[in-house]
């Protein structure tokens, strides 16, 4: 090729000849979505259409009378004071556009993330000169997570038709109480809690262009969106900005007594599987200790509700107890070894309440009137284990719901005489939140969660 196509051929993709094609979308990081979309072809045995990484369309395909830094600019002034947004995926559902159809999850954006929308929308709509009709009204667009597009139409109901016919994974179980799934979402292997979405990606003519930082508050660019390193920074301000990273000193001057259950350290694939905030679990086992120490002193009591450590990577448990701070009573958890002096469960009153303390709810005793406090479940569940259900009197304290972080059960006791009849609360960061203006803490407990 001569030394002139070459050029043109660069400064095509580098976005400077011709006016371009901008497209914003909500990056998602998620490995079990992107297995799902990588394996769509074998599992359904046709390999029509096009993938991409899990996504959320948001914007676009716009064209702009602006320069591209003004389109930056306002896609950063829309995300002020926000560091990440949030959706529940749903069921399959199916779509058509211009080019073909497309099979997708449906993805039920929440408050946070559609008033973003909006704002992107009001933002970007006077410079657009072109955009697709769907981001004429916001409140019309379709948010999905595509798992292929662009299908032809001569092909495409044939192969709806093999999805729909699917036999649902072998690797699935289904639980109790929960909504029946098609069968192509019984392949995705994670739980139901909402999917995060941390950084905005801008196309030009179809290719990364710049990635927005939500939690950092900055541009990357191309190289540095797929950069890990800049994934571990994402990462670790999310968690300093929601508490889920302790670097101070937050014990009591007096002995209390903790709850929480199923760090699962050393365990990689928890991350994953429950969208846990870390890039490995070396950084996993790092925060959760520290987490921990840093609440939790020699002399606190503190009652583990099982599965300390898993993975065929993970220390001995002797070796991580002797890490943690604290008198630790362990409930068994059904993926722990034998630990001296661990029960399969327990049972106490206090502060007018009876609790009974297990891992696995379900082994919990029918008759029992008191409060069942459990993990085991951990976000996998949420609509019927969240942190507190006062309809089925249980109590969900896996690490995922309290913020990797144990509570005290006086502030736990606090919430109980507070929630209603039925009432159900999402998880420990929803209940200090509801009840901020009569916080349970104790008075020698720092307040600035």
């Amino acid at each position: 090729m001569r030394a002139g196509g070459i050029r043109a051929r660069n400064s095509w993709r580098m976005g400077t000849r011709k006016e371009a094609d901008y497209l914003v979308m909500g990056r998602i990081r998620d490995p079990a979505l992107s297995s799902l979309i990588t394996s769509f072809p074998i599992i359904v045995g046709i390999s029509s259409g096009e993938a991409r990484e899990p996504h959320v369309t948001l914007y676009g395909p716009f064209r702009s009378r602006a320069r591209g830094d003004v389109i930056l600019d306002r896609i950063r002034e829309a995300s002020v004071g926000m560091n990440s947004y949030s959706g529940i995926i749903g069921d399959l559902i199916k779509l058509k556009g211009v080019r073909g159809g497309a099979i997708a999850i449906s993805f039920s954006p929440r408050v946070d993330l559609t008033g973003f929308y909006r704002k992107l929308v009001s933002v970007l709509s006077p410079v657009a000169t072109r955009c697709t009709w769907i981001d004429r009204d916001p409140g019309h667009r379709i948010f999905h997570i595509s798992l292929r597009f662009n299908v032809p139409f001569r092909e495409f109901d044939a192969l709806w038709k093999r999805v729909s016919d699917l036999p649902p994974s072998m690797e699935y179980k289904p639980r109790e109480g929960k909504g029946q799934l098609s069968p192509l979402r019984t392949y995705l292997q994670a739980c139901d809690s909402p999917l995060t979405i941390f950084r905005f990606t801008v196309l030009r003519r179809g290719t990364i262009w710049r990635e927005f930082d939500l939690p950092r508050s900055l541009w990357l660019s191309r190289k540095e969106a797929g950069d890990m390193r800049e994934w571990e920074g994402t990462y670790r301000k999310y968690r300093i900005d929601e508490g889920m990273e302790l670097h101070e000193n937050a014990q009591g001057t007096s002995a209390q007594q903790y709850v929480i259950s199923d760090l699962h350290l050393g365990h990689r694939n928890i991350i994953h599987y429950c969208r846990r905030p870390f890039v490995s679990s070396e950084e996993m086992d790092d925060i959760l200790t520290r987490n921990w120490n840093h609440l939790v002193g020699p002399a606190d009591e503190v009652f583990y509700l099982g599965d300390l450590c898993h993975g065929k990577n993970s220390a001995p448990a002797s070796e991580y107890l002797s890490r943690l701070n604290g008198r630790i009573r362990i409930i068994s958890g059904n993926h722990d070894e034998a630990i001296p002096g661990a029960v399969p469960s327990l049972q106490f009153h206090r502060d007018t309440t009876d609790l009974f303390l297990i891992h696995d709810p379900a082994q919990a005793p029918a008759d029992f009137q008191g409060w069942v406090i459990h993990g085991h479940m951990h976000n996998n569940d949420i609509r019927t284990y969240p942190f507190v259900n006062a309809g089925t009197r249980t109590i969900n304290v896996s690490a995922e719901l309290l913020d990797y972080t144990p509570v005290s059960l006086d502030e736990l006791c606090g919430f109980l005489k507070r929630i209603g009849p039925e009432e159900k609360i999402l998880s420990l960061k929803e209940a200090r939140t509801r009840y901020s203006s009569h916080s349970p803490y104790t008075s020698d407990q720092p307040k600035n969660w």
